[in-house]
């Protein structure tokens, strides 16, 4: 959480904006944000003229959004494609977090929040309709790599930052070979002790008690999800990279997986930069505005 300083919140201009609104005050009032850029996208089929709509804008946020001390607030309204405009205002101002409306039964905006997701340069907050900003409970499920243990790491900063939470961590598995028992043994127990090993120095310096989870399933997603609700959680972490190999792994598919059916706020942590060129170089091909497939 400590490098979420400069904030990017995709509003749609409509009355749903002050659950967001609220949920990103709340997220501001941790401290680690510097700036919090307010954008509406006016696209081609908008009524509004850019002045009106940034004066709706304007008004909503000063609403909804209690000033924190420190923390520099700013709207704009853009004209474009909602995804390339909000791609290239994180790229060009060095966004370190992306937030949007994650809505239900609106498959639009989540089909926006599901492409940021995997295409923004930083990480993105997908807050779901309806969600409290709470973070009494948070899940990251891992799978042993890097990338997850950079989200332990996101997640339990925020729990610390509040002060007070639980975090829980879930390694999904599964046995593909239906081996006996005690080969089934073994596996588990080489598995745990991976786990141990992979993320024994960054647990060891987080400072907040974790709730270790094991699921055995096919479906990463799926198991993730059931969890999620068997334990009443606020918010997912999850990373957008992990390792290739069998059914433990956590891949950006899985994390899209995830957001296409979850009901609860997800944070999807990656690095700046971890697409910075490929990004660049989309955005900035032709004098048009690009179009992703």
């Amino acid at each position: 959480m400590h490098r979420f300083r400069q904030l990017l919140v995709g509003l749609a201009n409509q009355p749903a904006d002050a659950e967001l609104i609220r949920y990103v005050a709340r997220v501001a009032s941790l401290g680690t944000a510097r700036r919090v850029q307010f954008v509406h996208v006016l696209t081609g089929d908008s009524n509004h003229s850019r002045q009106s709509a940034l004066e709706q804008v304007r008004y909503r946020v000063g609403e909804h959004l209690p000033l924190e001390p420190g923390v520099e607030v700013c709207c704009e309204v853009v004209e474009g494609t909602r995804e390339d405009r909000l791609l290239s205002w994180a790229l060009d101002h060095q966004i370190d977090l992306i937030l949007v409306g994650h809505g239900k039964g609106r498959a639009g905006r989540k089909s926006l929040a599901r492409r940021l997701a995997m295409k923004a340069p930083c990480s993105v907050w997908m807050v779901s309709e309806g969600a409290r900003p709470v973070f009494r409970r948070v899940l990251v499920p891992v799978d042993f790599s890097a990338p997850s243990a950079d989200a332990l790491a996101v997640a339990a900063s925020l729990v610390q930052l509040q002060g007070s939470g639980e975090l829980l961590t879930l390694h999904v598995y599964f046995n593909e070979l239906m081996v006996s028992f005690e080969e089934y043994a073994d596996t588990l127990r080489r598995q745990e002790e991976g786990l141990l090993r992979a993320f024994d120095e960054r647990v060891a310096g987080l400072g907040v008690p974790i709730q270790a989870l094991v699921e055995q399933s096919p479906n990463v997603a799926q198991a993730i999800l059931k969890v999620a609700q068997a334990h009443r959680v606020d918010l997912l972490v999850m990373s957008t990279r992990g390792r290739s190999c069998s059914a433990a792994v956590l891949l950006g598919s899985v994390t899209e997986d995830v957001i296409v059916d979850t009901h609860l706020p997800l944070l999807a942590v990656k690095h700046f930069g971890a697409k910075l060129g490929l990004l660049q170089a989309l955005l900035r091909a032709s004098e048009h505005p690009p179009h992703y497939n």
